[in-house]
């Protein structure tokens, strides 16, 4: 997959007649390693926002009467738009193409498994005496949540940072994950046969009790907040409490989009959210050394989204997901299994020593499945996910 990344805040420049809107773009993988190289060109569509008289949003086409086009062996994409009368808050660029753009998790899943796509971005415009924003955010809808005509749009809205940096982005992993977790949960058939993780489905989708998540390398928290925002719309007798942790630096963006989720989906009780963050370092982790959010649950399910990428942190990796097993089985005073749901883009041989290293942790694989991941104009990737229990 592709994403339209933004290189610095979009800026608006006034003239005599018209405002215009300066625009610098690129458009790369999740780890900018590579730069969208399409046959032909990619015509983007950028859509403003402004408020009407009742408050409402009102979409406008910025690009009506000039279209901004990626061609091959470029870096970086420049323009100016003009801007219409209203005051613009929100603008989105993406692929004129919806056939290339990857609007919700039904794109990515089932249905993106025969083409490549590219993710747009949004961005607030600040008024005139506001500070351009520092960050811009991802939508993604849900698929299933939003069949009535009659019922609002349920989209997840991720914010990350500027630039092309791997830094503070989401991942593919992370994307495709979300986006089979909800086929499996909010769509209730399977276009392809049976389900493709059964055991992954029913474990999520059919408790009738809290279930207590805690994620692990959470990075923006996509996958955490994700995950909460479907299972909340499963319809399921399923009552989820996710912890996300990270390092210390994940934590403004990881909390930033966990007041964004609470924004949208108020707590019932204001002292005990359903989402949360602690900063979490895996050398503390693998000898039992938690933080007071971490302590204070039995965790059913912890969820490991991208993190095997780096060879020099795995053994301290499994040994924490061995240490919160042991934890929650002390912490539940009785019979309590702890689950791993782990998935990955494998990006180098040497990421299949994760999986020597939980066995020899007596960790077993109870189900897996392989997502394809196209990549427009490139060589097809994937993505693993794997259920793991341990005896």
């Amino acid at each position: 997959m592709h994403y339209v990344r933004l290189l610095r805040p979009p800026t608006v420049e006034h003239g005599r007649s018209r405002a215009l809107l300066k625009i610098a773009l690129t458009i790369t993988t999740d780890l900018g390693d590579a730069y969208l190289s399409p046959e032909e060109p990619v015509e983007f569509a950028v859509v403003g926002a402004y408020k009407n008289e009742d408050g409402r949003l009102t979409p406008v086409n910025l690009t009506q009467n000039a279209t901004p086009r990626w061609r091959a062996g470029m870096r970086a994409l420049k323009f100016d738009l003009q801007l219409p009368p209203h005051p613009i808050s929100t603008i989105q660029i993406r692929p004129a193409s919806r056939q290339l753009t990857a609007l919700g998790t039904n794109n990515v899943y089932p249905v993106g498994g025969s083409r490549g796509l590219i993710m747009g971005v949004y961005a607030d415009m600040p008024s005139d005496e506001e500070k351009p924003s520092l960050v811009c955010f991802r939508s993604l809808r849900l698929a299933g949540a939003n069949q009535d005509p009659a019922a609002p749009v349920n989209a997840l809205q991720v914010e990350e940072d500027f630039g092309d940096s791997i830094a503070r982005h989401i991942w593919d992993g992370g994307v495709v994950t979300l986006s089979l977790i909800a086929d499996l949960c909010l769509t209730g058939t399977s276009p392809s046969g049976p389900y493709p993780m059964p055991l992954l489905k029913s474990f999520l989708c059919q408790q009738y009790r809290e279930l207590n998540i805690l994620e692990l390398g959470c990075g923006v928290g996509i996958v955490g907040i994700g995950l909460l925002r479907i299972l909340k719309a499963s319809g399921y007798d399923t009552n989820p409490r996710i912890l996300m942790t990270d390092l210390p630096e994940a934590e403004e963006r990881a909390q930033a989009n966990v007041s964004r989720y609470l924004a949208d989906s108020p707590p019932s009780e204001e002292e005990n959210p359903e989402v949360k963050f602690e900063s979490l370092d895996w050398q503390d982790g693998k000898v039992g050394v938690f933080g007071e959010k971490t302590q204070s649950k039995p965790w059913d399910l912890v969820v490991v989204s991208e993190c095997t990428y780096n060879t020099d942190t795995l053994l301290a990796l499994v040994q924490t997901l061995s240490a919160v097993h042991s934890h929650s089985a002390q912490k539940a005073e009785g019979a309590h299994s702890t689950k791993i749901f782990l998935a990955t883009k494998p990006r180098h041989s040497s990421e299949r020593e994760a999986f020597d290293m939980l066995a020899d942790e007596g960790w077993a694989v109870d189900e897996k499945t392989v997502v394809p991941l196209p990549v427009l104009n490139g060589n097809s990737q994937s993505v693993e996910m794997y259920l793991l229990s341990k005896s």
